[in-house]
């Protein structure tokens, strides 16, 4: 009697005849499948992957990709329980991959850009970057997006397909100094070479400021109604360059007044005839 109602037919899918017990069944693999891979598969592999010395994110990576193969796996053996053919299955989600194909194309490129993003390692936690205008710290590097902590403490979701296709700095990669390029302007008539050593003077003055690469002074141009030079300096992380330029401009603000040199404004003389 029970193996009578768990054997009625309830409809038809792809060809194949669905029935209670093997819809049941469908379930059943779905749900352990979904269970092994995130706990199970997920905890062991986790451990192994953590004694071979790699790295928290690329671990992180790799657990979501394997969970995604188990899951493909899971639903295969499951959809064979119900008795549709995988040629059918195809055929079904190849219609509603057309339907849905605009739409997913974004999570598609996203996942993919995180596999490359993986494998060349050019962007991972904790380092320093600066895209399309936002300067932070990588506190997450996840499969569809990574997450990046301003120097304001917001969080901003970058997806990873942004850092594929778009040029982004990377100030942990290599060397990490970096240059600061302070340009300041001063009155015509002012003494270009007392400008120059209270310039260095400034630099060579403030702790932070390396002293190889050394600081250097560049007389930029005769302006309309200014001399530009710019003092280029050099600190040891990017993350000293917004404050270390704030407090050179506040210097160079308080030392020129010392010095009586002036900063000009933009100014025009108007002549009127009578």
């Amino acid at each position: 009697m029970i193996l009578d109602i768990l054997s009625m037919e309830l409809f038809t899918f792809a060809g194949a005849k669905i029935t209670i017990l093997n819809l049941l069944l469908f379930f059943i693999v779905i749900i352990g499948t979904f269970i092994i891979s995130k706990y199970v598969i997920r905890k062991i592999l986790d451990s192994i992957l953590e004694k071979s010395g790699i790295k928290k994110e690329a671990r992180f990576t790799l657990l979501k990709v394997v969970h995604y193969l188990t899951m493909f796996i899971g639903f295969w053996v499951a959809f064979n329980i119900l008795g549709v053919q995988l040629t059918a299955l195809l055929a079904v989600v190849g219609i509603a991959g057309i339907i849905l194909g605009f739409g997913l194309q974004p999570i598609i490129a996203n996942f993919i850009s995180g596999l490359i993003l993986m494998g060349e390692r050019t962007v991972q936690v904790g380092n320093w970057i600066e895209i399309d205008g936002r300067y932070g710290k990588v506190i997450e590097a996840g499969v569809r997006a990574s997450t990046i902590r301003t120097m304001g403490n917001l969080h901003v979701i970058v997806p990873n397909r942004a850092f594929v296709e778009n040029a982004f700095v990377n100030y942990s990669h290599g060397d990490k100094r970096i240059r600061i390029d302070v340009p300041i302007g001063v009155k015509y008539g002012s003494d270009v070479e007392k400008v120059k050593n209270v310039l260095l003077k400034i630099a060579e003055d403030n702790e932070d400021v390396l002293d190889n690469p050394e600081p250097i002074v560049y007389f930029k141009e005769f302006a309309n109604s200014s001399l530009n030079f710019e003092l280029k300096c050099w600190v040891r992380t990017p993350r000293y360059r917004p404050r270390v330029l704030s407090e050179l401009n506040f210097e160079i603000d308080r030392r020129f007044a010392e010095e009586g040199i002036e900063i000009p404004f933009p100014q025009r003389d108007v002549w009127m005839k009578e």
